[in-house]
């Protein structure tokens, strides 16, 4: 990715209710142009491990700004995928978060956009997680415009 459109794109600032607010770095919070400039930051990412790891199981998600890598082992991960997608990174100026960043076998489960994953018996669950599932029922809406969509969804017309 260019870096001076980058760079342009991360100081553009933002408009919230009609005002205009600069910003010296980043994007803001849910910014719909977030997962874009990572998207953009990330091309390349899987072609290089395709060609690092032609021979070995690597296999990767990659989804808006978030993704996996899954692997034969843990030891193939932590010791020679990991520190490839860490020097990828660090030519963009960006490197995994700690916090986010785990290795951990497919039976022992992880989370990826919302959704537990893990194998038993053989077989992948993924299973929506209840505080997701929460924010799509009526009940767990709490949004102001929530009892204006139950009408719509009952046909009334809100006043």
């Amino acid at each position: 990715m260019d870096k001076g459109i980058l760079r342009k794109w991360l100081k553009s600032g933002y408009v919230e209710r009609k005002t205009f607010h600069a910003t010296e770095e980043g994007t803001p919070q849910g910014g719909l142009i977030s997962p874009v400039l990572c998207n953009l930051t990330l091309d390349g990412l899987e072609r290089l491990l395709n060609e690092q790891f032609k021979r070995r199981k690597v296999n990767r998600v990659r989804y808006a700004d978030d993704f996996i890598v899954t692997g034969d082992s843990k030891e193939l991960l932590r010791d020679e995928v990991k520190p490839v997608i860490e020097a990828f990174l660090a030519d963009r100026g960006l490197e995994l978060s700690a916090e986010k960043t785990h290795i951990v076998h497919i039976e022992q489960g992880f989370d990826f956009l919302g959704q537990p994953m893990r194998k038993v018996n053989g077989k992948l669950i993924i299973k929506p997680a209840r505080k997701a599932v929460k924010g799509l029922t009526p009940q767990g809406w709490g949004h102001p415009q929530a009892e204006r969509l139950q009408q719509a969804g009952r046909g009334d017309t809100p006043a």
